[in-house]
């Protein structure tokens, strides 16, 4: 008898933990992700892991994932950021399908991730990361340009870079 309820208490403390880690063990929808050019149709939706902390206080987790669908129309996640708002532009260029990010990290920090798009998934770009400081990043189909506000003493200027990229990342044109 005493093997009995020395089985039944594992299995309830089991069963007990198993419960309380499955309250948090859930994917929070946030919203659709904007798309410019979307030629593929494809459509990607940003989304919050969720995470107890050490109190036990369930919240969503700092980075973003971006959520796609596959040819069978099956959720993966395609891509994780850290942070938030993220917009999506497709381009082409010399017969490669890139998918350009653009989210915030931070007050007005934009930040422009490139990714080359195959097969509704989204494989990183090693040198591809660009950054603007007052949330401005302007995308066409063979150029990137930054924006960015610099402090000299007493002046701030403002100053803007023109990148060119490909599969190996971007380079100053």
């Amino acid at each position: 008898m005493k093997s009995y309820r020395f089985f039944a208490s594992i299995i309830f403390l089991l069963l007990s933990q198993f419960v309380s880690a499955s309250d948090c063990l859930a994917i929070k929808v946030t919203k659709p992700i904007e798309v410019v050019n979307n030629k593929a149709d494809v459509d990607f939706t940003q989304v919050k892991l969720l995470h107890k902390d050490k109190s036990g206080i369930c919240l969503p987790t700092q980075d973003t994932y971006i959520l796609s669908y596959n040819e069978n129309n099956m959720p993966f996640l395609a891509a994780r950021i850290q942070g938030h708002t993220p917009n999506i532009t497709f381009v082409n260029k010399n017969g490669v399908d890139y998918a350009l990010v653009k989210y915030y990290s931070g007050n007005k920090l934009l930040v422009l991730k490139g990714f080359v798009y195959k097969h509704s998934s989204l494989e990183a770009i090693d040198d591809f990361t660009l950054t603007s400081n007052i949330s401005r990043i302007e995308v066409s189909d063979t150029d990137i340009t930054v924006y960015n506000s610099e402090r000299h003493e007493d002046d701030v200027t403002r100053t803007s870079t023109t990148f060119g990229f490909d599969t190996s990342g971007t380079f100053i044109k």
